[in-house]
């Protein structure tokens, strides 16, 4: 039987009807009607946030024109917040303060280095706080090296906000909206707010805030006259996608990368580069068109390989302004008490464990440290005194260490390897492949004790070696006996401007005019010899495997004195080449011994001379110099003298970073010569050391060796004290070289 669909539908809305009649009648339709306006009520008022005004203007704008001075105030002991800032920044960490505001402000690069616990990530968390409440900072991206590591710094950052009382007081525009979810983020979604607006107090009402409080990223409310409305504070860990970040038509304007290596990329040359590209190109290339983002990166260095080794060397990473901060500034005058000390408490440990002792807090070890305390602190420097922990015994004891303990310390209960990694960033050479027993140290210690811009007596010789690169140019000066005995009287790097990273655009002219920089600053050094009169360099050798016809015109220009120079070898991946004399001489090519000249036509029909160099003969003959005894000839010296702190360091085999020359001697020892099968055959060929890549100084000191060599200067040739009369051959850079003249 069919069913009336229609009579049905009809017979229930009589239904309705009658009820809602009945309704009526007993006045029950009312008492719902005032409930459900009631519960509109209480639903607006829920949505409804009453903001109040700025409790002190003038604090705030006052405060606002110093970070530090906001960061002790809304982050101080009366803030509210759980770890507040509790004694006045050390002189490191106003540095860092001064470094994180430049470049949130102006932009650029800032790489900082510092101990951990020192507080980096706390300080630069609550000034990204700072700077997106007073409006400065639009959308800031928080990177960690993992996601889950990036969730909790947004964490804490929401935390800073929702629990700071002085904040709360005098950024209520943004505060008064946190506190009002109540631990609820969803509301956020449907919040209303009323009040006065923070830049002309004019009043406004049921304005809805549309911010965003949980998940990767928060939005901050959109009140009216705010100057953070809509700023955006967002995470991404390292290992996620970061390309194409954009947000309501915004673009991150700072990315704050916090401790980005891994226990991977600390290790691995591999992984650590791949974080470097990604480092470089993916978040470098996160800003707008006309501003690049800005790039903060803090870190405490775990390796040599490590990413934060790369971006805090100035030299390897200029444009990142990298800052080191080490935990012992000076070590104490009394290492050997210090050293008596950590193997005192190594025994209280030993002690405990096997049962000869009953002291687990180490009161032995302290009872030392207090008999001697003045001896053991003197002459040292910490970078912050308030680095220390206090124990409680049970039986009322108080054992108070100060920071020098604190840090000896950490060595007795770890290594001094692993603090000075830790504490100062300065890890330990990394151990590999050695064949000839070179090290850093044995550089450093190499000091000829004249001062920098000084040629010795009997070096008739000066020369100049340049290796190039696309972001400038390393450069070594040495001074040259006729035996070789060889003296580094300058070294340094000279920046190329005009190039940008990933584009080869423009590139031939900067690099033109950075060696030709590089010659006017050379001009103006002004170097004498020992009796103060002025000394030339006499001969330049220019890297030209990269480039190679800018670096041809820039010898053109400069003229005589200056040549290209390319090298070959196992070592650099090129074609061996015969450099041998006895091949035959011709007016387009003159070899000589390890290096042979030859004549390279240029477009504009001059020509120019190309020294053709045997990469791995001089890398050899470079390291033979250091590793030659002092008073042999061709033995290898570098400017400066050793003060005792430094002699300390090198003794004691502590940091290097305070000893002269610690770059330039990490690059002439970045490779070594090893045994190797090649082909079924076992070669001596060159490689590069675990956690080494940078060698642009090895390179441009072997092409300065080879530029003496070019002027017959020899470890087998008899001292200048012996001939006569002893001048640097003349090379011309029209001709051929010109063998008539030697010594």
């Amino acid at each position: 039987m069919a069913v009336d669909f229609k009579a049905l539908r009809d017979d229930l809305r009589e239904h309705e009807k009658r009820v809602l009649a009945a309704e009526k009648a007993g006045g029950i339709s009312v008492l719902k009607e005032k409930e459900a306006e009631r519960k509109r009520v209480a639903r607006a008022d829920e949505r409804l946030v009453q903001i109040h005004q700025c409790a002190n203007q003038e604090r705030r704008e006052e405060k606002e024109g110093d970070d530090i001075n906001w960061l002790m105030y809304y982050f101080g002991v009366d803030s509210g917040v759980v770890d507040p800032f509790w004694y006045e920044f050390t002189h490191q960490q106003r540095d860092m303060i001064e470094s994180f505001g430049d470049a949130i402000k102006f932009g650029g690069d800032q790489a900082v280095a510092a101990s951990r616990g020192e507080g980096k990530t706390t300080v630069l968390e609550r000034l990204i706080i700072k700077y997106t409440l007073q409006g400065e900072l639009k959308y800031c991206v928080l990177f960690q090296a993992t996601g889950a590591l990036a969730d909790n710094s947004l964490d804490t950052v929401k935390s800073a906000i929702d629990e700071n009382d002085r904040l709360y007081a005098d950024y209520p525009e943004v505060c008064c909206c946190v506190r009002a979810l109540n631990s609820t983020p969803q509301r956020a979604t449907f919040q209303i707010a009323k009040g006065k607006r923070h830049d002309n107090d004019e009043p406004f009402t049921h304005v809805s805030t549309q911010f965003k409080w949980c998940g990767q990223e928060v939005i901050l409310p959109k009140v009216p006259g705010s100057p953070s409305s809509g700023a955006i504070i967002a995470t991404r860990g390292l290992d996620a996608s970061v390309r194409g970040l954009k947000r309501k038509g915004l673009r991150p304007q700072l990315a704050a990368i916090d401790d980005p290596d891994t226990e991977k990329t600390a290790r691995s040359r591999e992984q650590a580069e791949k974080l470097e590209d990604r480092i470089d190109k993916a978040i470098g290339g996160l800003g707008s068109q006309q501003k690049p983002i800005a790039r903060i990166m803090l870190s405490t260095i775990q390796s040599t390989i490590s990413c934060a080794y790369k971006f805090t060397d100035v030299m390897e990473k200029p444009s990142w302004k990298g800052k080191r901060f080490r935990y012992l500034i000076t070590p104490p005058d009394r290492g050997d008490l210090w050293d008596e000390y950590v193997q005192r408490r190594a025994d209280d440990f030993r002690n405990y464990s096997q049962g000869k002792s009953t002291d687990k807090h180490c009161r032995q070890s302290h009872k030392f440290f207090l008999d001697h305390r003045v001896e053991m602190e003197a002459g040292a420097v910490v970078a912050n005194p308030n680095r220390y922990n206090g124990t409680e015994l049970p039986d009322g004891t108080r054992i108070e260490e100060c920071a020098l303990q604190h840090y000896y310390n950490q060595v007795a209960r770890t290594s001094q390897e692993a603090v000075s990694t830790e504490y100062d960033n300065d890890p330990p050479e990394e151990t590999g492949l050695v064949d000839s027993g070179i090290s850093a140290r044995t550089v450093q210690l190499k000091l000829s004790g004249y001062e920098r811009g000084i040629v010795p007596p009997d070096c008739p010789v000066v020369t100049q070696g340049i290796d190039v690169k696309k972001t400038g140019l390393h450069w070594v000066i040495k001074a040259w006996r006729p035996d070789a005995t060889n003296y580094v009287i300058d070294y340094g790097f000279y920046e190329t401007h005009g190039t940008t990273y990933g584009s080869d655009e423009g590139v031939e002219r900067a690099v033109y005019a950075a060696v030709i920089g590089r010659m006017e600053q050379l001009r103006e050094a002004n170097y004498t010899n020992s009796s103060g009169a002025p000394a030339d360099v006499n001969l330049t050798m220019i890297d030209s495997g990269w480039q190679t016809p800018t670096i041809y015109q820039a010898c053109l220009a400069l003229g005589i004195g200056y040549y290209p120079a390319k090298g070959h070898g196992k070592s650099n991946g090129c074609a061996t080449m015969s450099y041998s004399a006895a091949r035959k001489e011709s007016e387009r090519c003159q070899p000589g011994d390890g290096w042979r000249m030859d004549w390279q036509e240029t477009p504009d029909g001059r020509g120019v001379w190309l020294v053709n160099c045997d990469t791995d003969r001089w890398k050899g003959f470079e390291h033979a110099r250091w590793l030659t005894p002092d008073g042999k000839a061709g033995a290898g010296y570098i400017y400066g003298s050793m003060t005792d702190t430094e002699r300390y360091y090198i003794e004691k085999r502590l940091p290097q970073q305070s000893i002269e020359h610690h770059g330039f001697a990490r690059h002439i020892t970045s490779e070594i010569e090893v045994e190797t099968m090649v082909r079924g055959y076992l070669r001596r060929v060159w490689k590069v050391k675990t956690g080494r890549v940078q060698n642009h100084w090895l390179d441009a000191s072997y092409l300065s060796d080879v530029a003496a060599a070019l002027l017959d200067v020899s470890v087998l040739r008899a001292p200048a004290a012996e001939k006569e009369e002893s001048k640097p051959a003349v090379i011309s850079s029209g001709t051929a070289r010109d063998t008539a003249s030697r010594w």
